[in-house]
This record gives structure tokens, sequence and C-alpha cells, in this order.
């Protein structure tokens, strides 16, 4: 009976060992997919920041604004300086 007993207790926290470590492996790949996330959602960002940057400079502007909405650059001599 006394060694029953003691098959028992082993037997348990033999279990609880091999859960454990289950655990400790499906944490460790989940913790590693998130890592891959935000390394892709990282480059992702700089992507964006670095064409949010392209698409606001001054000649982007001026491209588009010819090109879509058909404005052009008015020429110096054309401009009228009103005074208050």
């Amino acid at each position: 009976m006394k060694l029953f007993i003691w098959v028992f207790i082993l037997s348990i926290f033999a279990f609880g060992v091999v859960m454990m470590r289950i655990e400790i492996n499906r944490s460790g790949r989940a913790i590693g997919k998130l890592n891959n996330e935000v390394e892709i959602k990282q480059a992702r960002n700089q992507y964006l920041e670095l064409e949010c940057a392209r698409l606001s400079g001054p000649e982007e502007v001026f491209t588009t604004a010819e090109k879509k909405l058909h404005l052009r650059r008015t020429p110096p001599q054309d401009i009228v300086v009103l005074d208050d």
C-alpha cells in the first residue's frame, strides 16, 4: 500500500512536470509568433512613414496638383499684391 502511494504521488508529480513543459513550449511558440508580427508591423510602419514623407514633399504635391487637379504655377509677372 505504501508503494502504491509513492507511485501515485510520483505519477502526479511527473504529470505536473510534463504539463508545465507543454505549457512552456506553447508559450514560447506564441511569443515567437508575436515577435514576428511585431517585426512585420514595425517594418510596415517604417515603410509607411517614408512613403508619407515622400508624398508630402513639395515637388510631389506640385506634381499631383498638376496631374490630378489640372492646376499650374502662376508666373511671377501675373501675381498682383494688394496693399492694405
